[in-house]
């Protein structure tokens, strides 16, 4: 269950985020107005994202279970590094709601105020995108290990793998942030049909129990 709810916080971060931001690509000065308009919502969604992270550690021994050391290794250390670096985008983009955005009044606003909110945002922004991509990573070496033996999980792996991946060239072009309505949807997918396959097998394990017969010697 822990998966499926991580998916589901994926999407409702995603999606108060761009209600927030009115599905636009805001300036430091607009983005400062739009998250004063509903810092509440924009609060919520980094609280959100905050207390998602907690859940990859009920999450993990599941997530690893059927694959071999070195990928399990491998997706305990990438998801470590995405609950630092998500966790620390929320606190950054936390501040910015809950105390720059408090500092907004009616007229123009003040130079050192949008200064220091465009600096606070960039922090919040780098550690996101060092989030999603450790994300990414783990979701690639989860899809195409043992896992890939499931061609749901393969699938939407891939495509999570390769929509998140586009998202980058958002450092190029401001044009790729297209692909983050169908990477969020994608992982948010991923990550509840990785949910339903480990209760299943869960399940399938107390249907059928541990060998009764005798171990040999």
């Amino acid at each position: 269950m822990a998966l499926i709810a991580i998916g589901v916080m994926w999407l409702a971060v995603a999606g108060m985020i761009a209600v927030v931001i009115r599905l636009q690509v805001p300036s430091p000065a607009e983005l400062l107005s739009d998250v004063a308009g509903r810092r509440p919502m924009w609060i919520a969604a980094n609280v959100v994202l905050i207390v998602q992270q907690s859940l990859f550690a009920l999450a993990i021994v599941g997530l690893t279970g059927r694959l071999g050391a070195n990928a399990s290794a491998a997706i305990r250390g990438l998801l470590a590094i995405c609950g630092g670096a998500l966790v620390s985008s929320g606190v950054f983009h936390g501040v910015l709601g809950a105390h720059l955005a408090s500092k907004v009044s009616d007229g123009p606003l003040p130079t050192d105020l949008v200064l220091d909110a465009e600096l606070v945002h960039a922090l919040g922004d780098t550690f996101w995108f060092v989030g999603v991509g450790a994300m990414t990573a783990a979701t690639a070496v989860a899809s195409f290990s043992e896992w890939g033996r499931d061609r749901l999980l393969t699938w939407l792996g891939l495509g999570a793998v390769i929509a998140n991946g586009l998202q980058f060239g958002w450092f190029i072009d401001h044009a790729f942030g297209v692909f983050a309505a169908p990477g969020t949807l994608l992982q948010a997918g991923w990550f509840a049909a990785a949910g339903i396959r480990v209760a299943r097998d869960q399940d399938g394990l107390r249907v059928s129990g541990p060998d009764p017969r005798p171990s040999p010697g």
